[in-house]
Parts: structure tokens; C-alpha cells; sequence
């Protein structure tokens, strides 16, 4: 692990694995940026939104092609061709209401909607790409998987992950070869998935995290608040591994966050 010091705070990162990349310990959740579903934020405060998590050591960006049908992946696009920084781009696909579900989860279907994913961002590939918390039926047959395969062999995904609602799902994946990475919500009132942590080290599979703060449960905007929030995300996260020193980014501004930890 190392630190790069950002004013008095320090980012930490780690190597996530399987794709030789270092990415900051703390992620910048974008569902906010596509506007609708967390009220209007403008272009410019998303862009903003996006410097500032930049400017703070944050390398690691996720994202959906449904928030706001694509509006998340364009503004990362247009900040990805200002910025000079690598940064690592996590998208999701599988949720877009056309051509709706079952038909999302074919294969012409999946290489479509990373087709429009990559125009949108702007880039050759994707860094990562996750299916958006499908139904487990679908999971479970494993046809999805052999689709991912097969745009990683096309070049236009580089690595291949989930996210998942329950720890079925998550056992599930983690059965399917090449799979890099799972995204799962862990925190204080969310314990369970600590089931197949162990598992998940072993196979050297990825673990991001949703919803750390527990959606703005915990306090964050005063300086007392954020050395609160670091005490507890050590806590919940100190198991079998060193505990972050990187202090979180504003509440405010991760409200839909997406916090990064490689176990």
C-alpha cells in the first residue's frame, strides 16, 4: 500500500487484482451525476464533483449506463478527456430499460449496451464491467458470464465483475472463472457479507463496496464527524487486513458513494 498526500489527508491504494492496476482505496460513487433520481445536478457541478474527488487522490470512478440513461457515463467521458490522471472506470450494464429484461442479458444485447458505454465514456475499453445486480435465475445458468468472456476477447472489456444483492448471489459468482471483481453493500448495519470474505481472498476476487456510510447515516461534514467515520470504517473493515488511514470525502459528495477495499 502506498500514500499520496493530498493537503493533511492521505490517500491510500491498492492493487486490484487481476487487472495490474493500483486504484484509490476510496471510490467516487457517480449514480448522483445522472441527475433524475438523486434531484438535478447541472453539468457543471458534476464536472466539479469530479475534480474535487480527482484533486483528493481518487482514481476509482463507478458508474451505470442507467444512471440517467447514459448522462453518468458522458459527464465521466467529458471529465476523462480534460484530466491527464488515470483513472479506473467501473460500469455496470443490464438495468437499461431497452430492450428490457430477458432480452439485456444476450449476448448482442450486452455487447450493444458496452458498444453505447464506451461511446459515452469515450474510451477503447472499459476498465471494468459489472452485471447491475440481475436476477439470480440468471446468474445461476451462467450464460451472462461466457457473454463477458466473450467481449473480453473482443477487446472491448477488460475485466469482468458483479454486483450483487445477497450472499447466494455472491457464492454463485464466485464459482465463474475470470471474475475480477464483486460489489456488495457492507457496513456497520450490514455485517453478512463478511460470510465469504475468505473466500473472496482466496480467489483473489476484488471486493467494492456500497453504501460504507449506510447512505449518510453516519455524520460526515464537520471534522469531528469525519474522524468518526474513519474509526468506524476501520472497524467494520479491520479483518484480515490493515485498516484504511485515508479519510473519507464529504458525505455531500459521495451520496451515492462507492468505497473501494481490496481484501
Amino acid at each position: 500500500m502506498n500514500g499520496s498526500d493530498v493537503g493533511t489527508e492521505v490517500m491510500n491504494y491498492r492493487l486490484f487484482e487481476h487487472t495490474g492496476t493500483e486504484v484509490s482505496e476510496i471510490g467516487l460513487g457517480t449514480w448522483q451525476l445522472g441527475g433524475a433520481d438523486w434531484g438535478e445536478v447541472d453539468e457543471s457541478r458534476a464536472l466539479d464533483t469530479l475534480r474535487a474527488a480527482s484533486e483528493g487522490g481518487v482514481t476509482f470512478f463507478d458508474t451505470a449506463d442507467v444512471y440517467g440513461l447514459g448522462r453518468s457515463e458522458e459527464i465521466i467521458g467529458q471529465f476523462l478527456k480534460e484530466t491527464s490522471k488515470k483513472i479506473f472506470v467501473a460500469t455496470k450494464l443490464g438495468r437499461f430499460p431497452e430492450p428490457g429484461w430477458p432480452a439485456n442479458f444476450s449476448l448482442d444485447s450486452l455487447r450493444a449496451h458496452t458498444e453505447a458505454s464506451l461511446r459515452r465514456l469515450g474510451v477503447e475499453a472499459v476498465d471494468l464491467t459489472q452485471l447491475h445486480c440481475i436476477p439470480t435465475d440468471i446468474l445461476r445458468q451462467g450464460e451472462v458470464f461466457e457473454s463477458l468472456r466473450v467481449l473480453k476477447r473482443e477487446g472491448k472489456i477488460r475485466s469482468f465483475g458483479v454486483s450483487v444483492e445477497t450472499n447466494e448471489e455472491a457464492l454463485i459468482c464466485l464459482e465463474q472463472k475470470e471474475l475480477t471483481s464483486l460489489q456488495i453493500i457492507f457496513n456497520i448495519f450490514r455485517q453478512k457479507p463478511l460470510e465469504f470474505f475468505d473466500k473472496a481472498k482466496s480467489k483473489e476476487v476484488a471486493l467494492i463496496v456500497r453504501l460504507p456510510l449506510a447512505s449518510g447515516r453516519f455524520p460526515g461534514n464537520s471534522p469531528k464527524g469525519q474522524s468518526s467515520l474513519k474509526r468506524t470504517i476501520a472497524a467494520t473493515t479491520a479483518k484480515d487486513r490493515p485498516s484504511t488511514s485515508a479519510r473519507p470525502l464529504p458525505v455531500s459528495l459521495l451520496k451515492r458513494e462507492s468505497c473501494f477495499q481490496q481484501l
